[in-house]
């Protein structure tokens, strides 16, 4: 009996060891959710600019350039975790495997939403909101695997601003709650990780 005691108490300090571990390898700095977040937000709100200054066949070099270094940044992230070959947790990895989803399901609907745009313009608009509810689902998953509740929290934004761009008709309001969505969703999130991190590597 006292044997048993043992295991399902060292079971348990390592299940909490593996979960403390995963929070620290995932969080990191909160490099790659300000770097997203940024390109996000600035595209959004160049959007919004160009709406208004009469500039509209500016908005589509923005979004493309945005996503070249998206990709840039996401191979270079990628080989550079292969190369550094960490020992990695179970969760870790999943996360991991869900980001690779994440990123072919979003390349997926942009490639449908140019298919689309071609055939039905005047529908482009609602593409976005198919964006937000992706972006939505990520956050929650990486906020839930790591116990961080501001990603949860904006998870629920983005939700709301996917459903929100259902419901507007103007490409320029799409952008403004997207602006928002962002900022809320993925910019203050990754500050406040950035903050925990250098807090965990003083300590």
């Amino acid at each position: 009996m006292e044997e048993k005691m043992i295991n399902e108490r060292e079971g348990l300090a390592i299940i909490q060891q593996m979960i403390r571990t995963a929070k620290q390898e995932h969080s990191e700095s909160g490099d790659g959710w300000l770097l997203w977040g940024w390109l996000l937000f600035v595209a959004s709100s160049l959007s919004v600019i160009f709406s208004y200054t009469g500039m509209m066949e500016y908005i589509g070099y923005v979004w493309n350039g945005m996503l070249i270094v998206v990709v840039a940044g996401f191979i270079w992230q990628h080989s550079r975790k292969r190369k550094n070959n960490f020992v990695k947790t179970y969760i870790q990895v999943l996360l991991n495997q869900i980001g690779i989803g994440f990123f072919i399901s979003l390349f997926c609907l942009i490639a449908a939403t140019l298919i689309f745009n071609n055939a039905r313009p005047a529908d482009f608009t609602y593409s976005f909101g198919y964006y937000y509810i992706l972006y939505a689902f990520w956050m929650y998953i990486n906020g839930n695997a790591i116990q961080f509740r501001p990603l949860i929290i904006g998870a629920f934004v983005n939700w709301a601003a996917g459903i929100a761009m259902f419901l507007v008709t103007q490409f320029r309001y799409d952008m403004m709650i997207s602006a928002t969505a962002i900022l809320i969703g993925y910019l203050i999130p990754g500050y406040l990780l950035r903050s925990a991190y250098r807090k965990r590597t003083i300590v």
